[in-house]
């Protein structure tokens, strides 16, 4: 026999819910994937920071054109799960290997803050759903993020985005 499923109560989620229901809209692009200890710095890596795909800041920054090598751009990000500002972050060129080890474009983010949420090892394993909007010109875009911080918001962020698999992030958003 199965012991029941407990529903996740109101106070693991209660921020959860109305954030997602924010940030949601046709100019926001959407990222969620699980992080990895190398992102997460658990590992120690030279370099930690999560990696998003190139496709989701391409619109943000007119640096970030299909025909030229990309550069380093820089942004800020509000953690909203953490009440967390991370101010110019780097996002770097970066070629990870997709499945099958094709090739994959994307940028890491890096120049984290030593006590920022995306470098605190505990959150390896956490479901991290990125919110890019956008902007005009070379202004930095508007980056939200939210990091679930136990099962009962990770349930939560699956009923109301879609199942995301580790290893497999799920981008999505306005092509």
């Amino acid at each position: 026999m199965e012991p029941p499923h407990n529903p996740p109560t109101l106070t693991a989620t209660d921020r959860l819910r109305p954030w997602i229901a924010q940030w949601i809209g046709a100019n926001w692009l959407w990222h969620a994937k699980f992080l990895s200890g190398t992102e997460t710095s658990a590992t120690q890596a030279h370099r930690p920071g999560p990696c998003v795909p190139r496709h989701l800041l391409t619109p943000a920054f007119s640096s970030l054109t299909d025909d030229v090598t990309p550069t380093p751009v820089e942004f800020d990000i509000e953690i909203d799960s953490h009440g967390f500002h991370e101010a110019q972050v780097r996002a770097v060129p970066h070629t990870g290997k997709g499945l099958f080890g094709a090739p994959l474009p994307e940028f890491r983010l890096t120049n984290l803050s030593p006590s920022s949420p995306l470098r605190d090892h505990e959150n390896t394993g956490a479901l991290a759903i990125f919110a890019f909007r956008p902007g005009p010109g070379p202004a930095s875009p508007n980056c939200r993020l939210w990091i679930c911080r136990n099962p009962d918001e990770t349930d939560v962020a699956n009923d109301l985005i879609g199942p995301v698999e580790p290893g497999f992030p799920a981008p999505w958003g306005p092509p």
